[in-house]
C-alpha cells in the first residue's frame, strides 16, 4: 500500500478490499489519513448502499448507527434499512437499534472481509451498545468484496 493520496471517488470496493487485504495497521491509517478519512469513510458508506442484499434484510427495518474513531476524532455514520432498501449517511440518530463503535483500521478490515465482527468485539476493538445479536447480523445484509 502506498503513502500517496488515492482518489475516494474512483476506488471500487474490490480494489479498496484489496488494497486492506495487503496492507499492514500503519499503511491503512496513513493512506486514508493522506487521502482524507472522511472521504474514504464516505465512499466505504456509500459501497455499503450498493453492495446491499436486500433479499437477506426484507424483513428487517432499523437505524445502525456506527462511530468510527481516528486519532481521537470521532465520524458519526447512519445506517437505515427498511422494506428492502438501504440508506446510508454521516450523522446520528436517536432511535439506533444499535450502535457499533470501532476504529478506523478495524472497521477497513470488517467491510472489506478481513476481520469478523465477533472476533472484534471479543478482542475489545469494537463496542456495541443496543441489540447485540442484531448487530452480529449486519453485515450479512452487505456482499463482501471479492
Amino acid at each position: 500500500m502506498t503513502d500517496q493520496p488515492i482518489s475516494a471517488e474512483d476506488i471500487t470496493p474490490e480494489q479498496f478490499a484489496e488494497l486492506v487485504r495487503s496492507a499492514g495497521d500503519e499503511d491503512i491509517l496513513n493512506v486514508a489519513r493522506a487521502t482524507g478519512t472522511e472521504a474514504v469513510l464516505d465512499r466505504i458508506f456509500e459501497g455499503m448502499k450498493e453492495r446491499f442484499l436486500p433479499d437477506r434484510a426484507a424483513a428487517t427495518t432499523a437505524n445502525v448507527q456506527f462511530v468510527i474513531t481516528d486519532d481521537g476524532t470521532e465520524y458519526p455514520y447512519l445506517v437505515k434499512i427498511a422494506n428492502g432498501s438501504c440508506e446510508t449517511g454521516k450523522g446520528t440518530v436517536d432511535d439506533a437499534r444499535t450502535t457499533i463503535t470501532t476504529d478506523l483500521v478495524s472497521f477497513t478490515r470488517l467491510v472489506s472481509g478481513q476481520a469478523q465482527g465477533p472476533q472484534l468485539f471479543m478482542s475489545g476493538k469494537l463496542k456495541v451498545a443496543g441489540d447485540l445479536m442484531f448487530s452480529a447480523q449486519i453485515m450479512n445484509f452487505f456482499e463482501t468484496p471479492k
